[in-house]
């Protein structure tokens, strides 16, 4: 009876030792698909967004607008979401699955002109975060006794030039 006790009080010291690592694997996945997500939809906007015009004097114009059109279709074919409207450089985007929580994206996209060459350079920064969704049981109950939220973050810099 002694080591049925012994083994019941050791499965549940294992689950509760286990869960948390188990979490924190999720947790980096989940990172690495947001920061995944965030570089494939920066790329794709960048990459359609630039101004032909420009690139004819070798100069890296992008347009505001369709890069943030290029980006919310980008991201949210990745990650399952869909944008709610948002005015300014700040776009929201909640899950249609459930797996997430809301997305909110801040995009900086700034140009200057380069001294050495005197063309236009562009430069944008691109930050995306979301509180965290726990997965498993011990760490929902925990959350939901403390005040504390994780957030996801992920962060890109991309710096825009043309080159002949």
């Amino acid at each position: 009876m002694k080591d049925i006790a012994i083994g019941l009080l050791m499965v549940l010291f294992l689950s509760v030792l286990v869960e948390p690592l188990v979490e924190l694997a999720n947790v980096m996945r989940e990172k690495i698909i947001l920061g995944s997500a965030l570089s494939n939809a920066c790329t794709a906007a960048k990459d359609r967004s630039l101004e032909y015009k420009g690139q004819r004097d070798l100069d890296a114009n992008v347009d505001f607008a369709l890069f943030k059109d290029y980006f919310s279709e980008a991201f949210e074919d990745a990650l399952n979401v869909t944008r709610t409207p948002s005015v300014g450089d700040t776009m929201i985007f909640t899950s249609n699955d459930g797996k997430y929580n809301t997305f909110t994206v801040t995009l900086e996209i700034t140009s200057k002109i380069d001294i050495s060459t005197g063309k236009n350079v562009t430069e944008g920064k691109v930050r995306a975060e979301s509180p965290y969704k726990f997965k498993t049981k011990y760490l929902k109950l925990a959350e939901g006794v403390s005040s504390v939220d994780y957030n996801l973050a992920s962060e890109r810099m991309f710096l825009l030039m043309v080159r002949n």
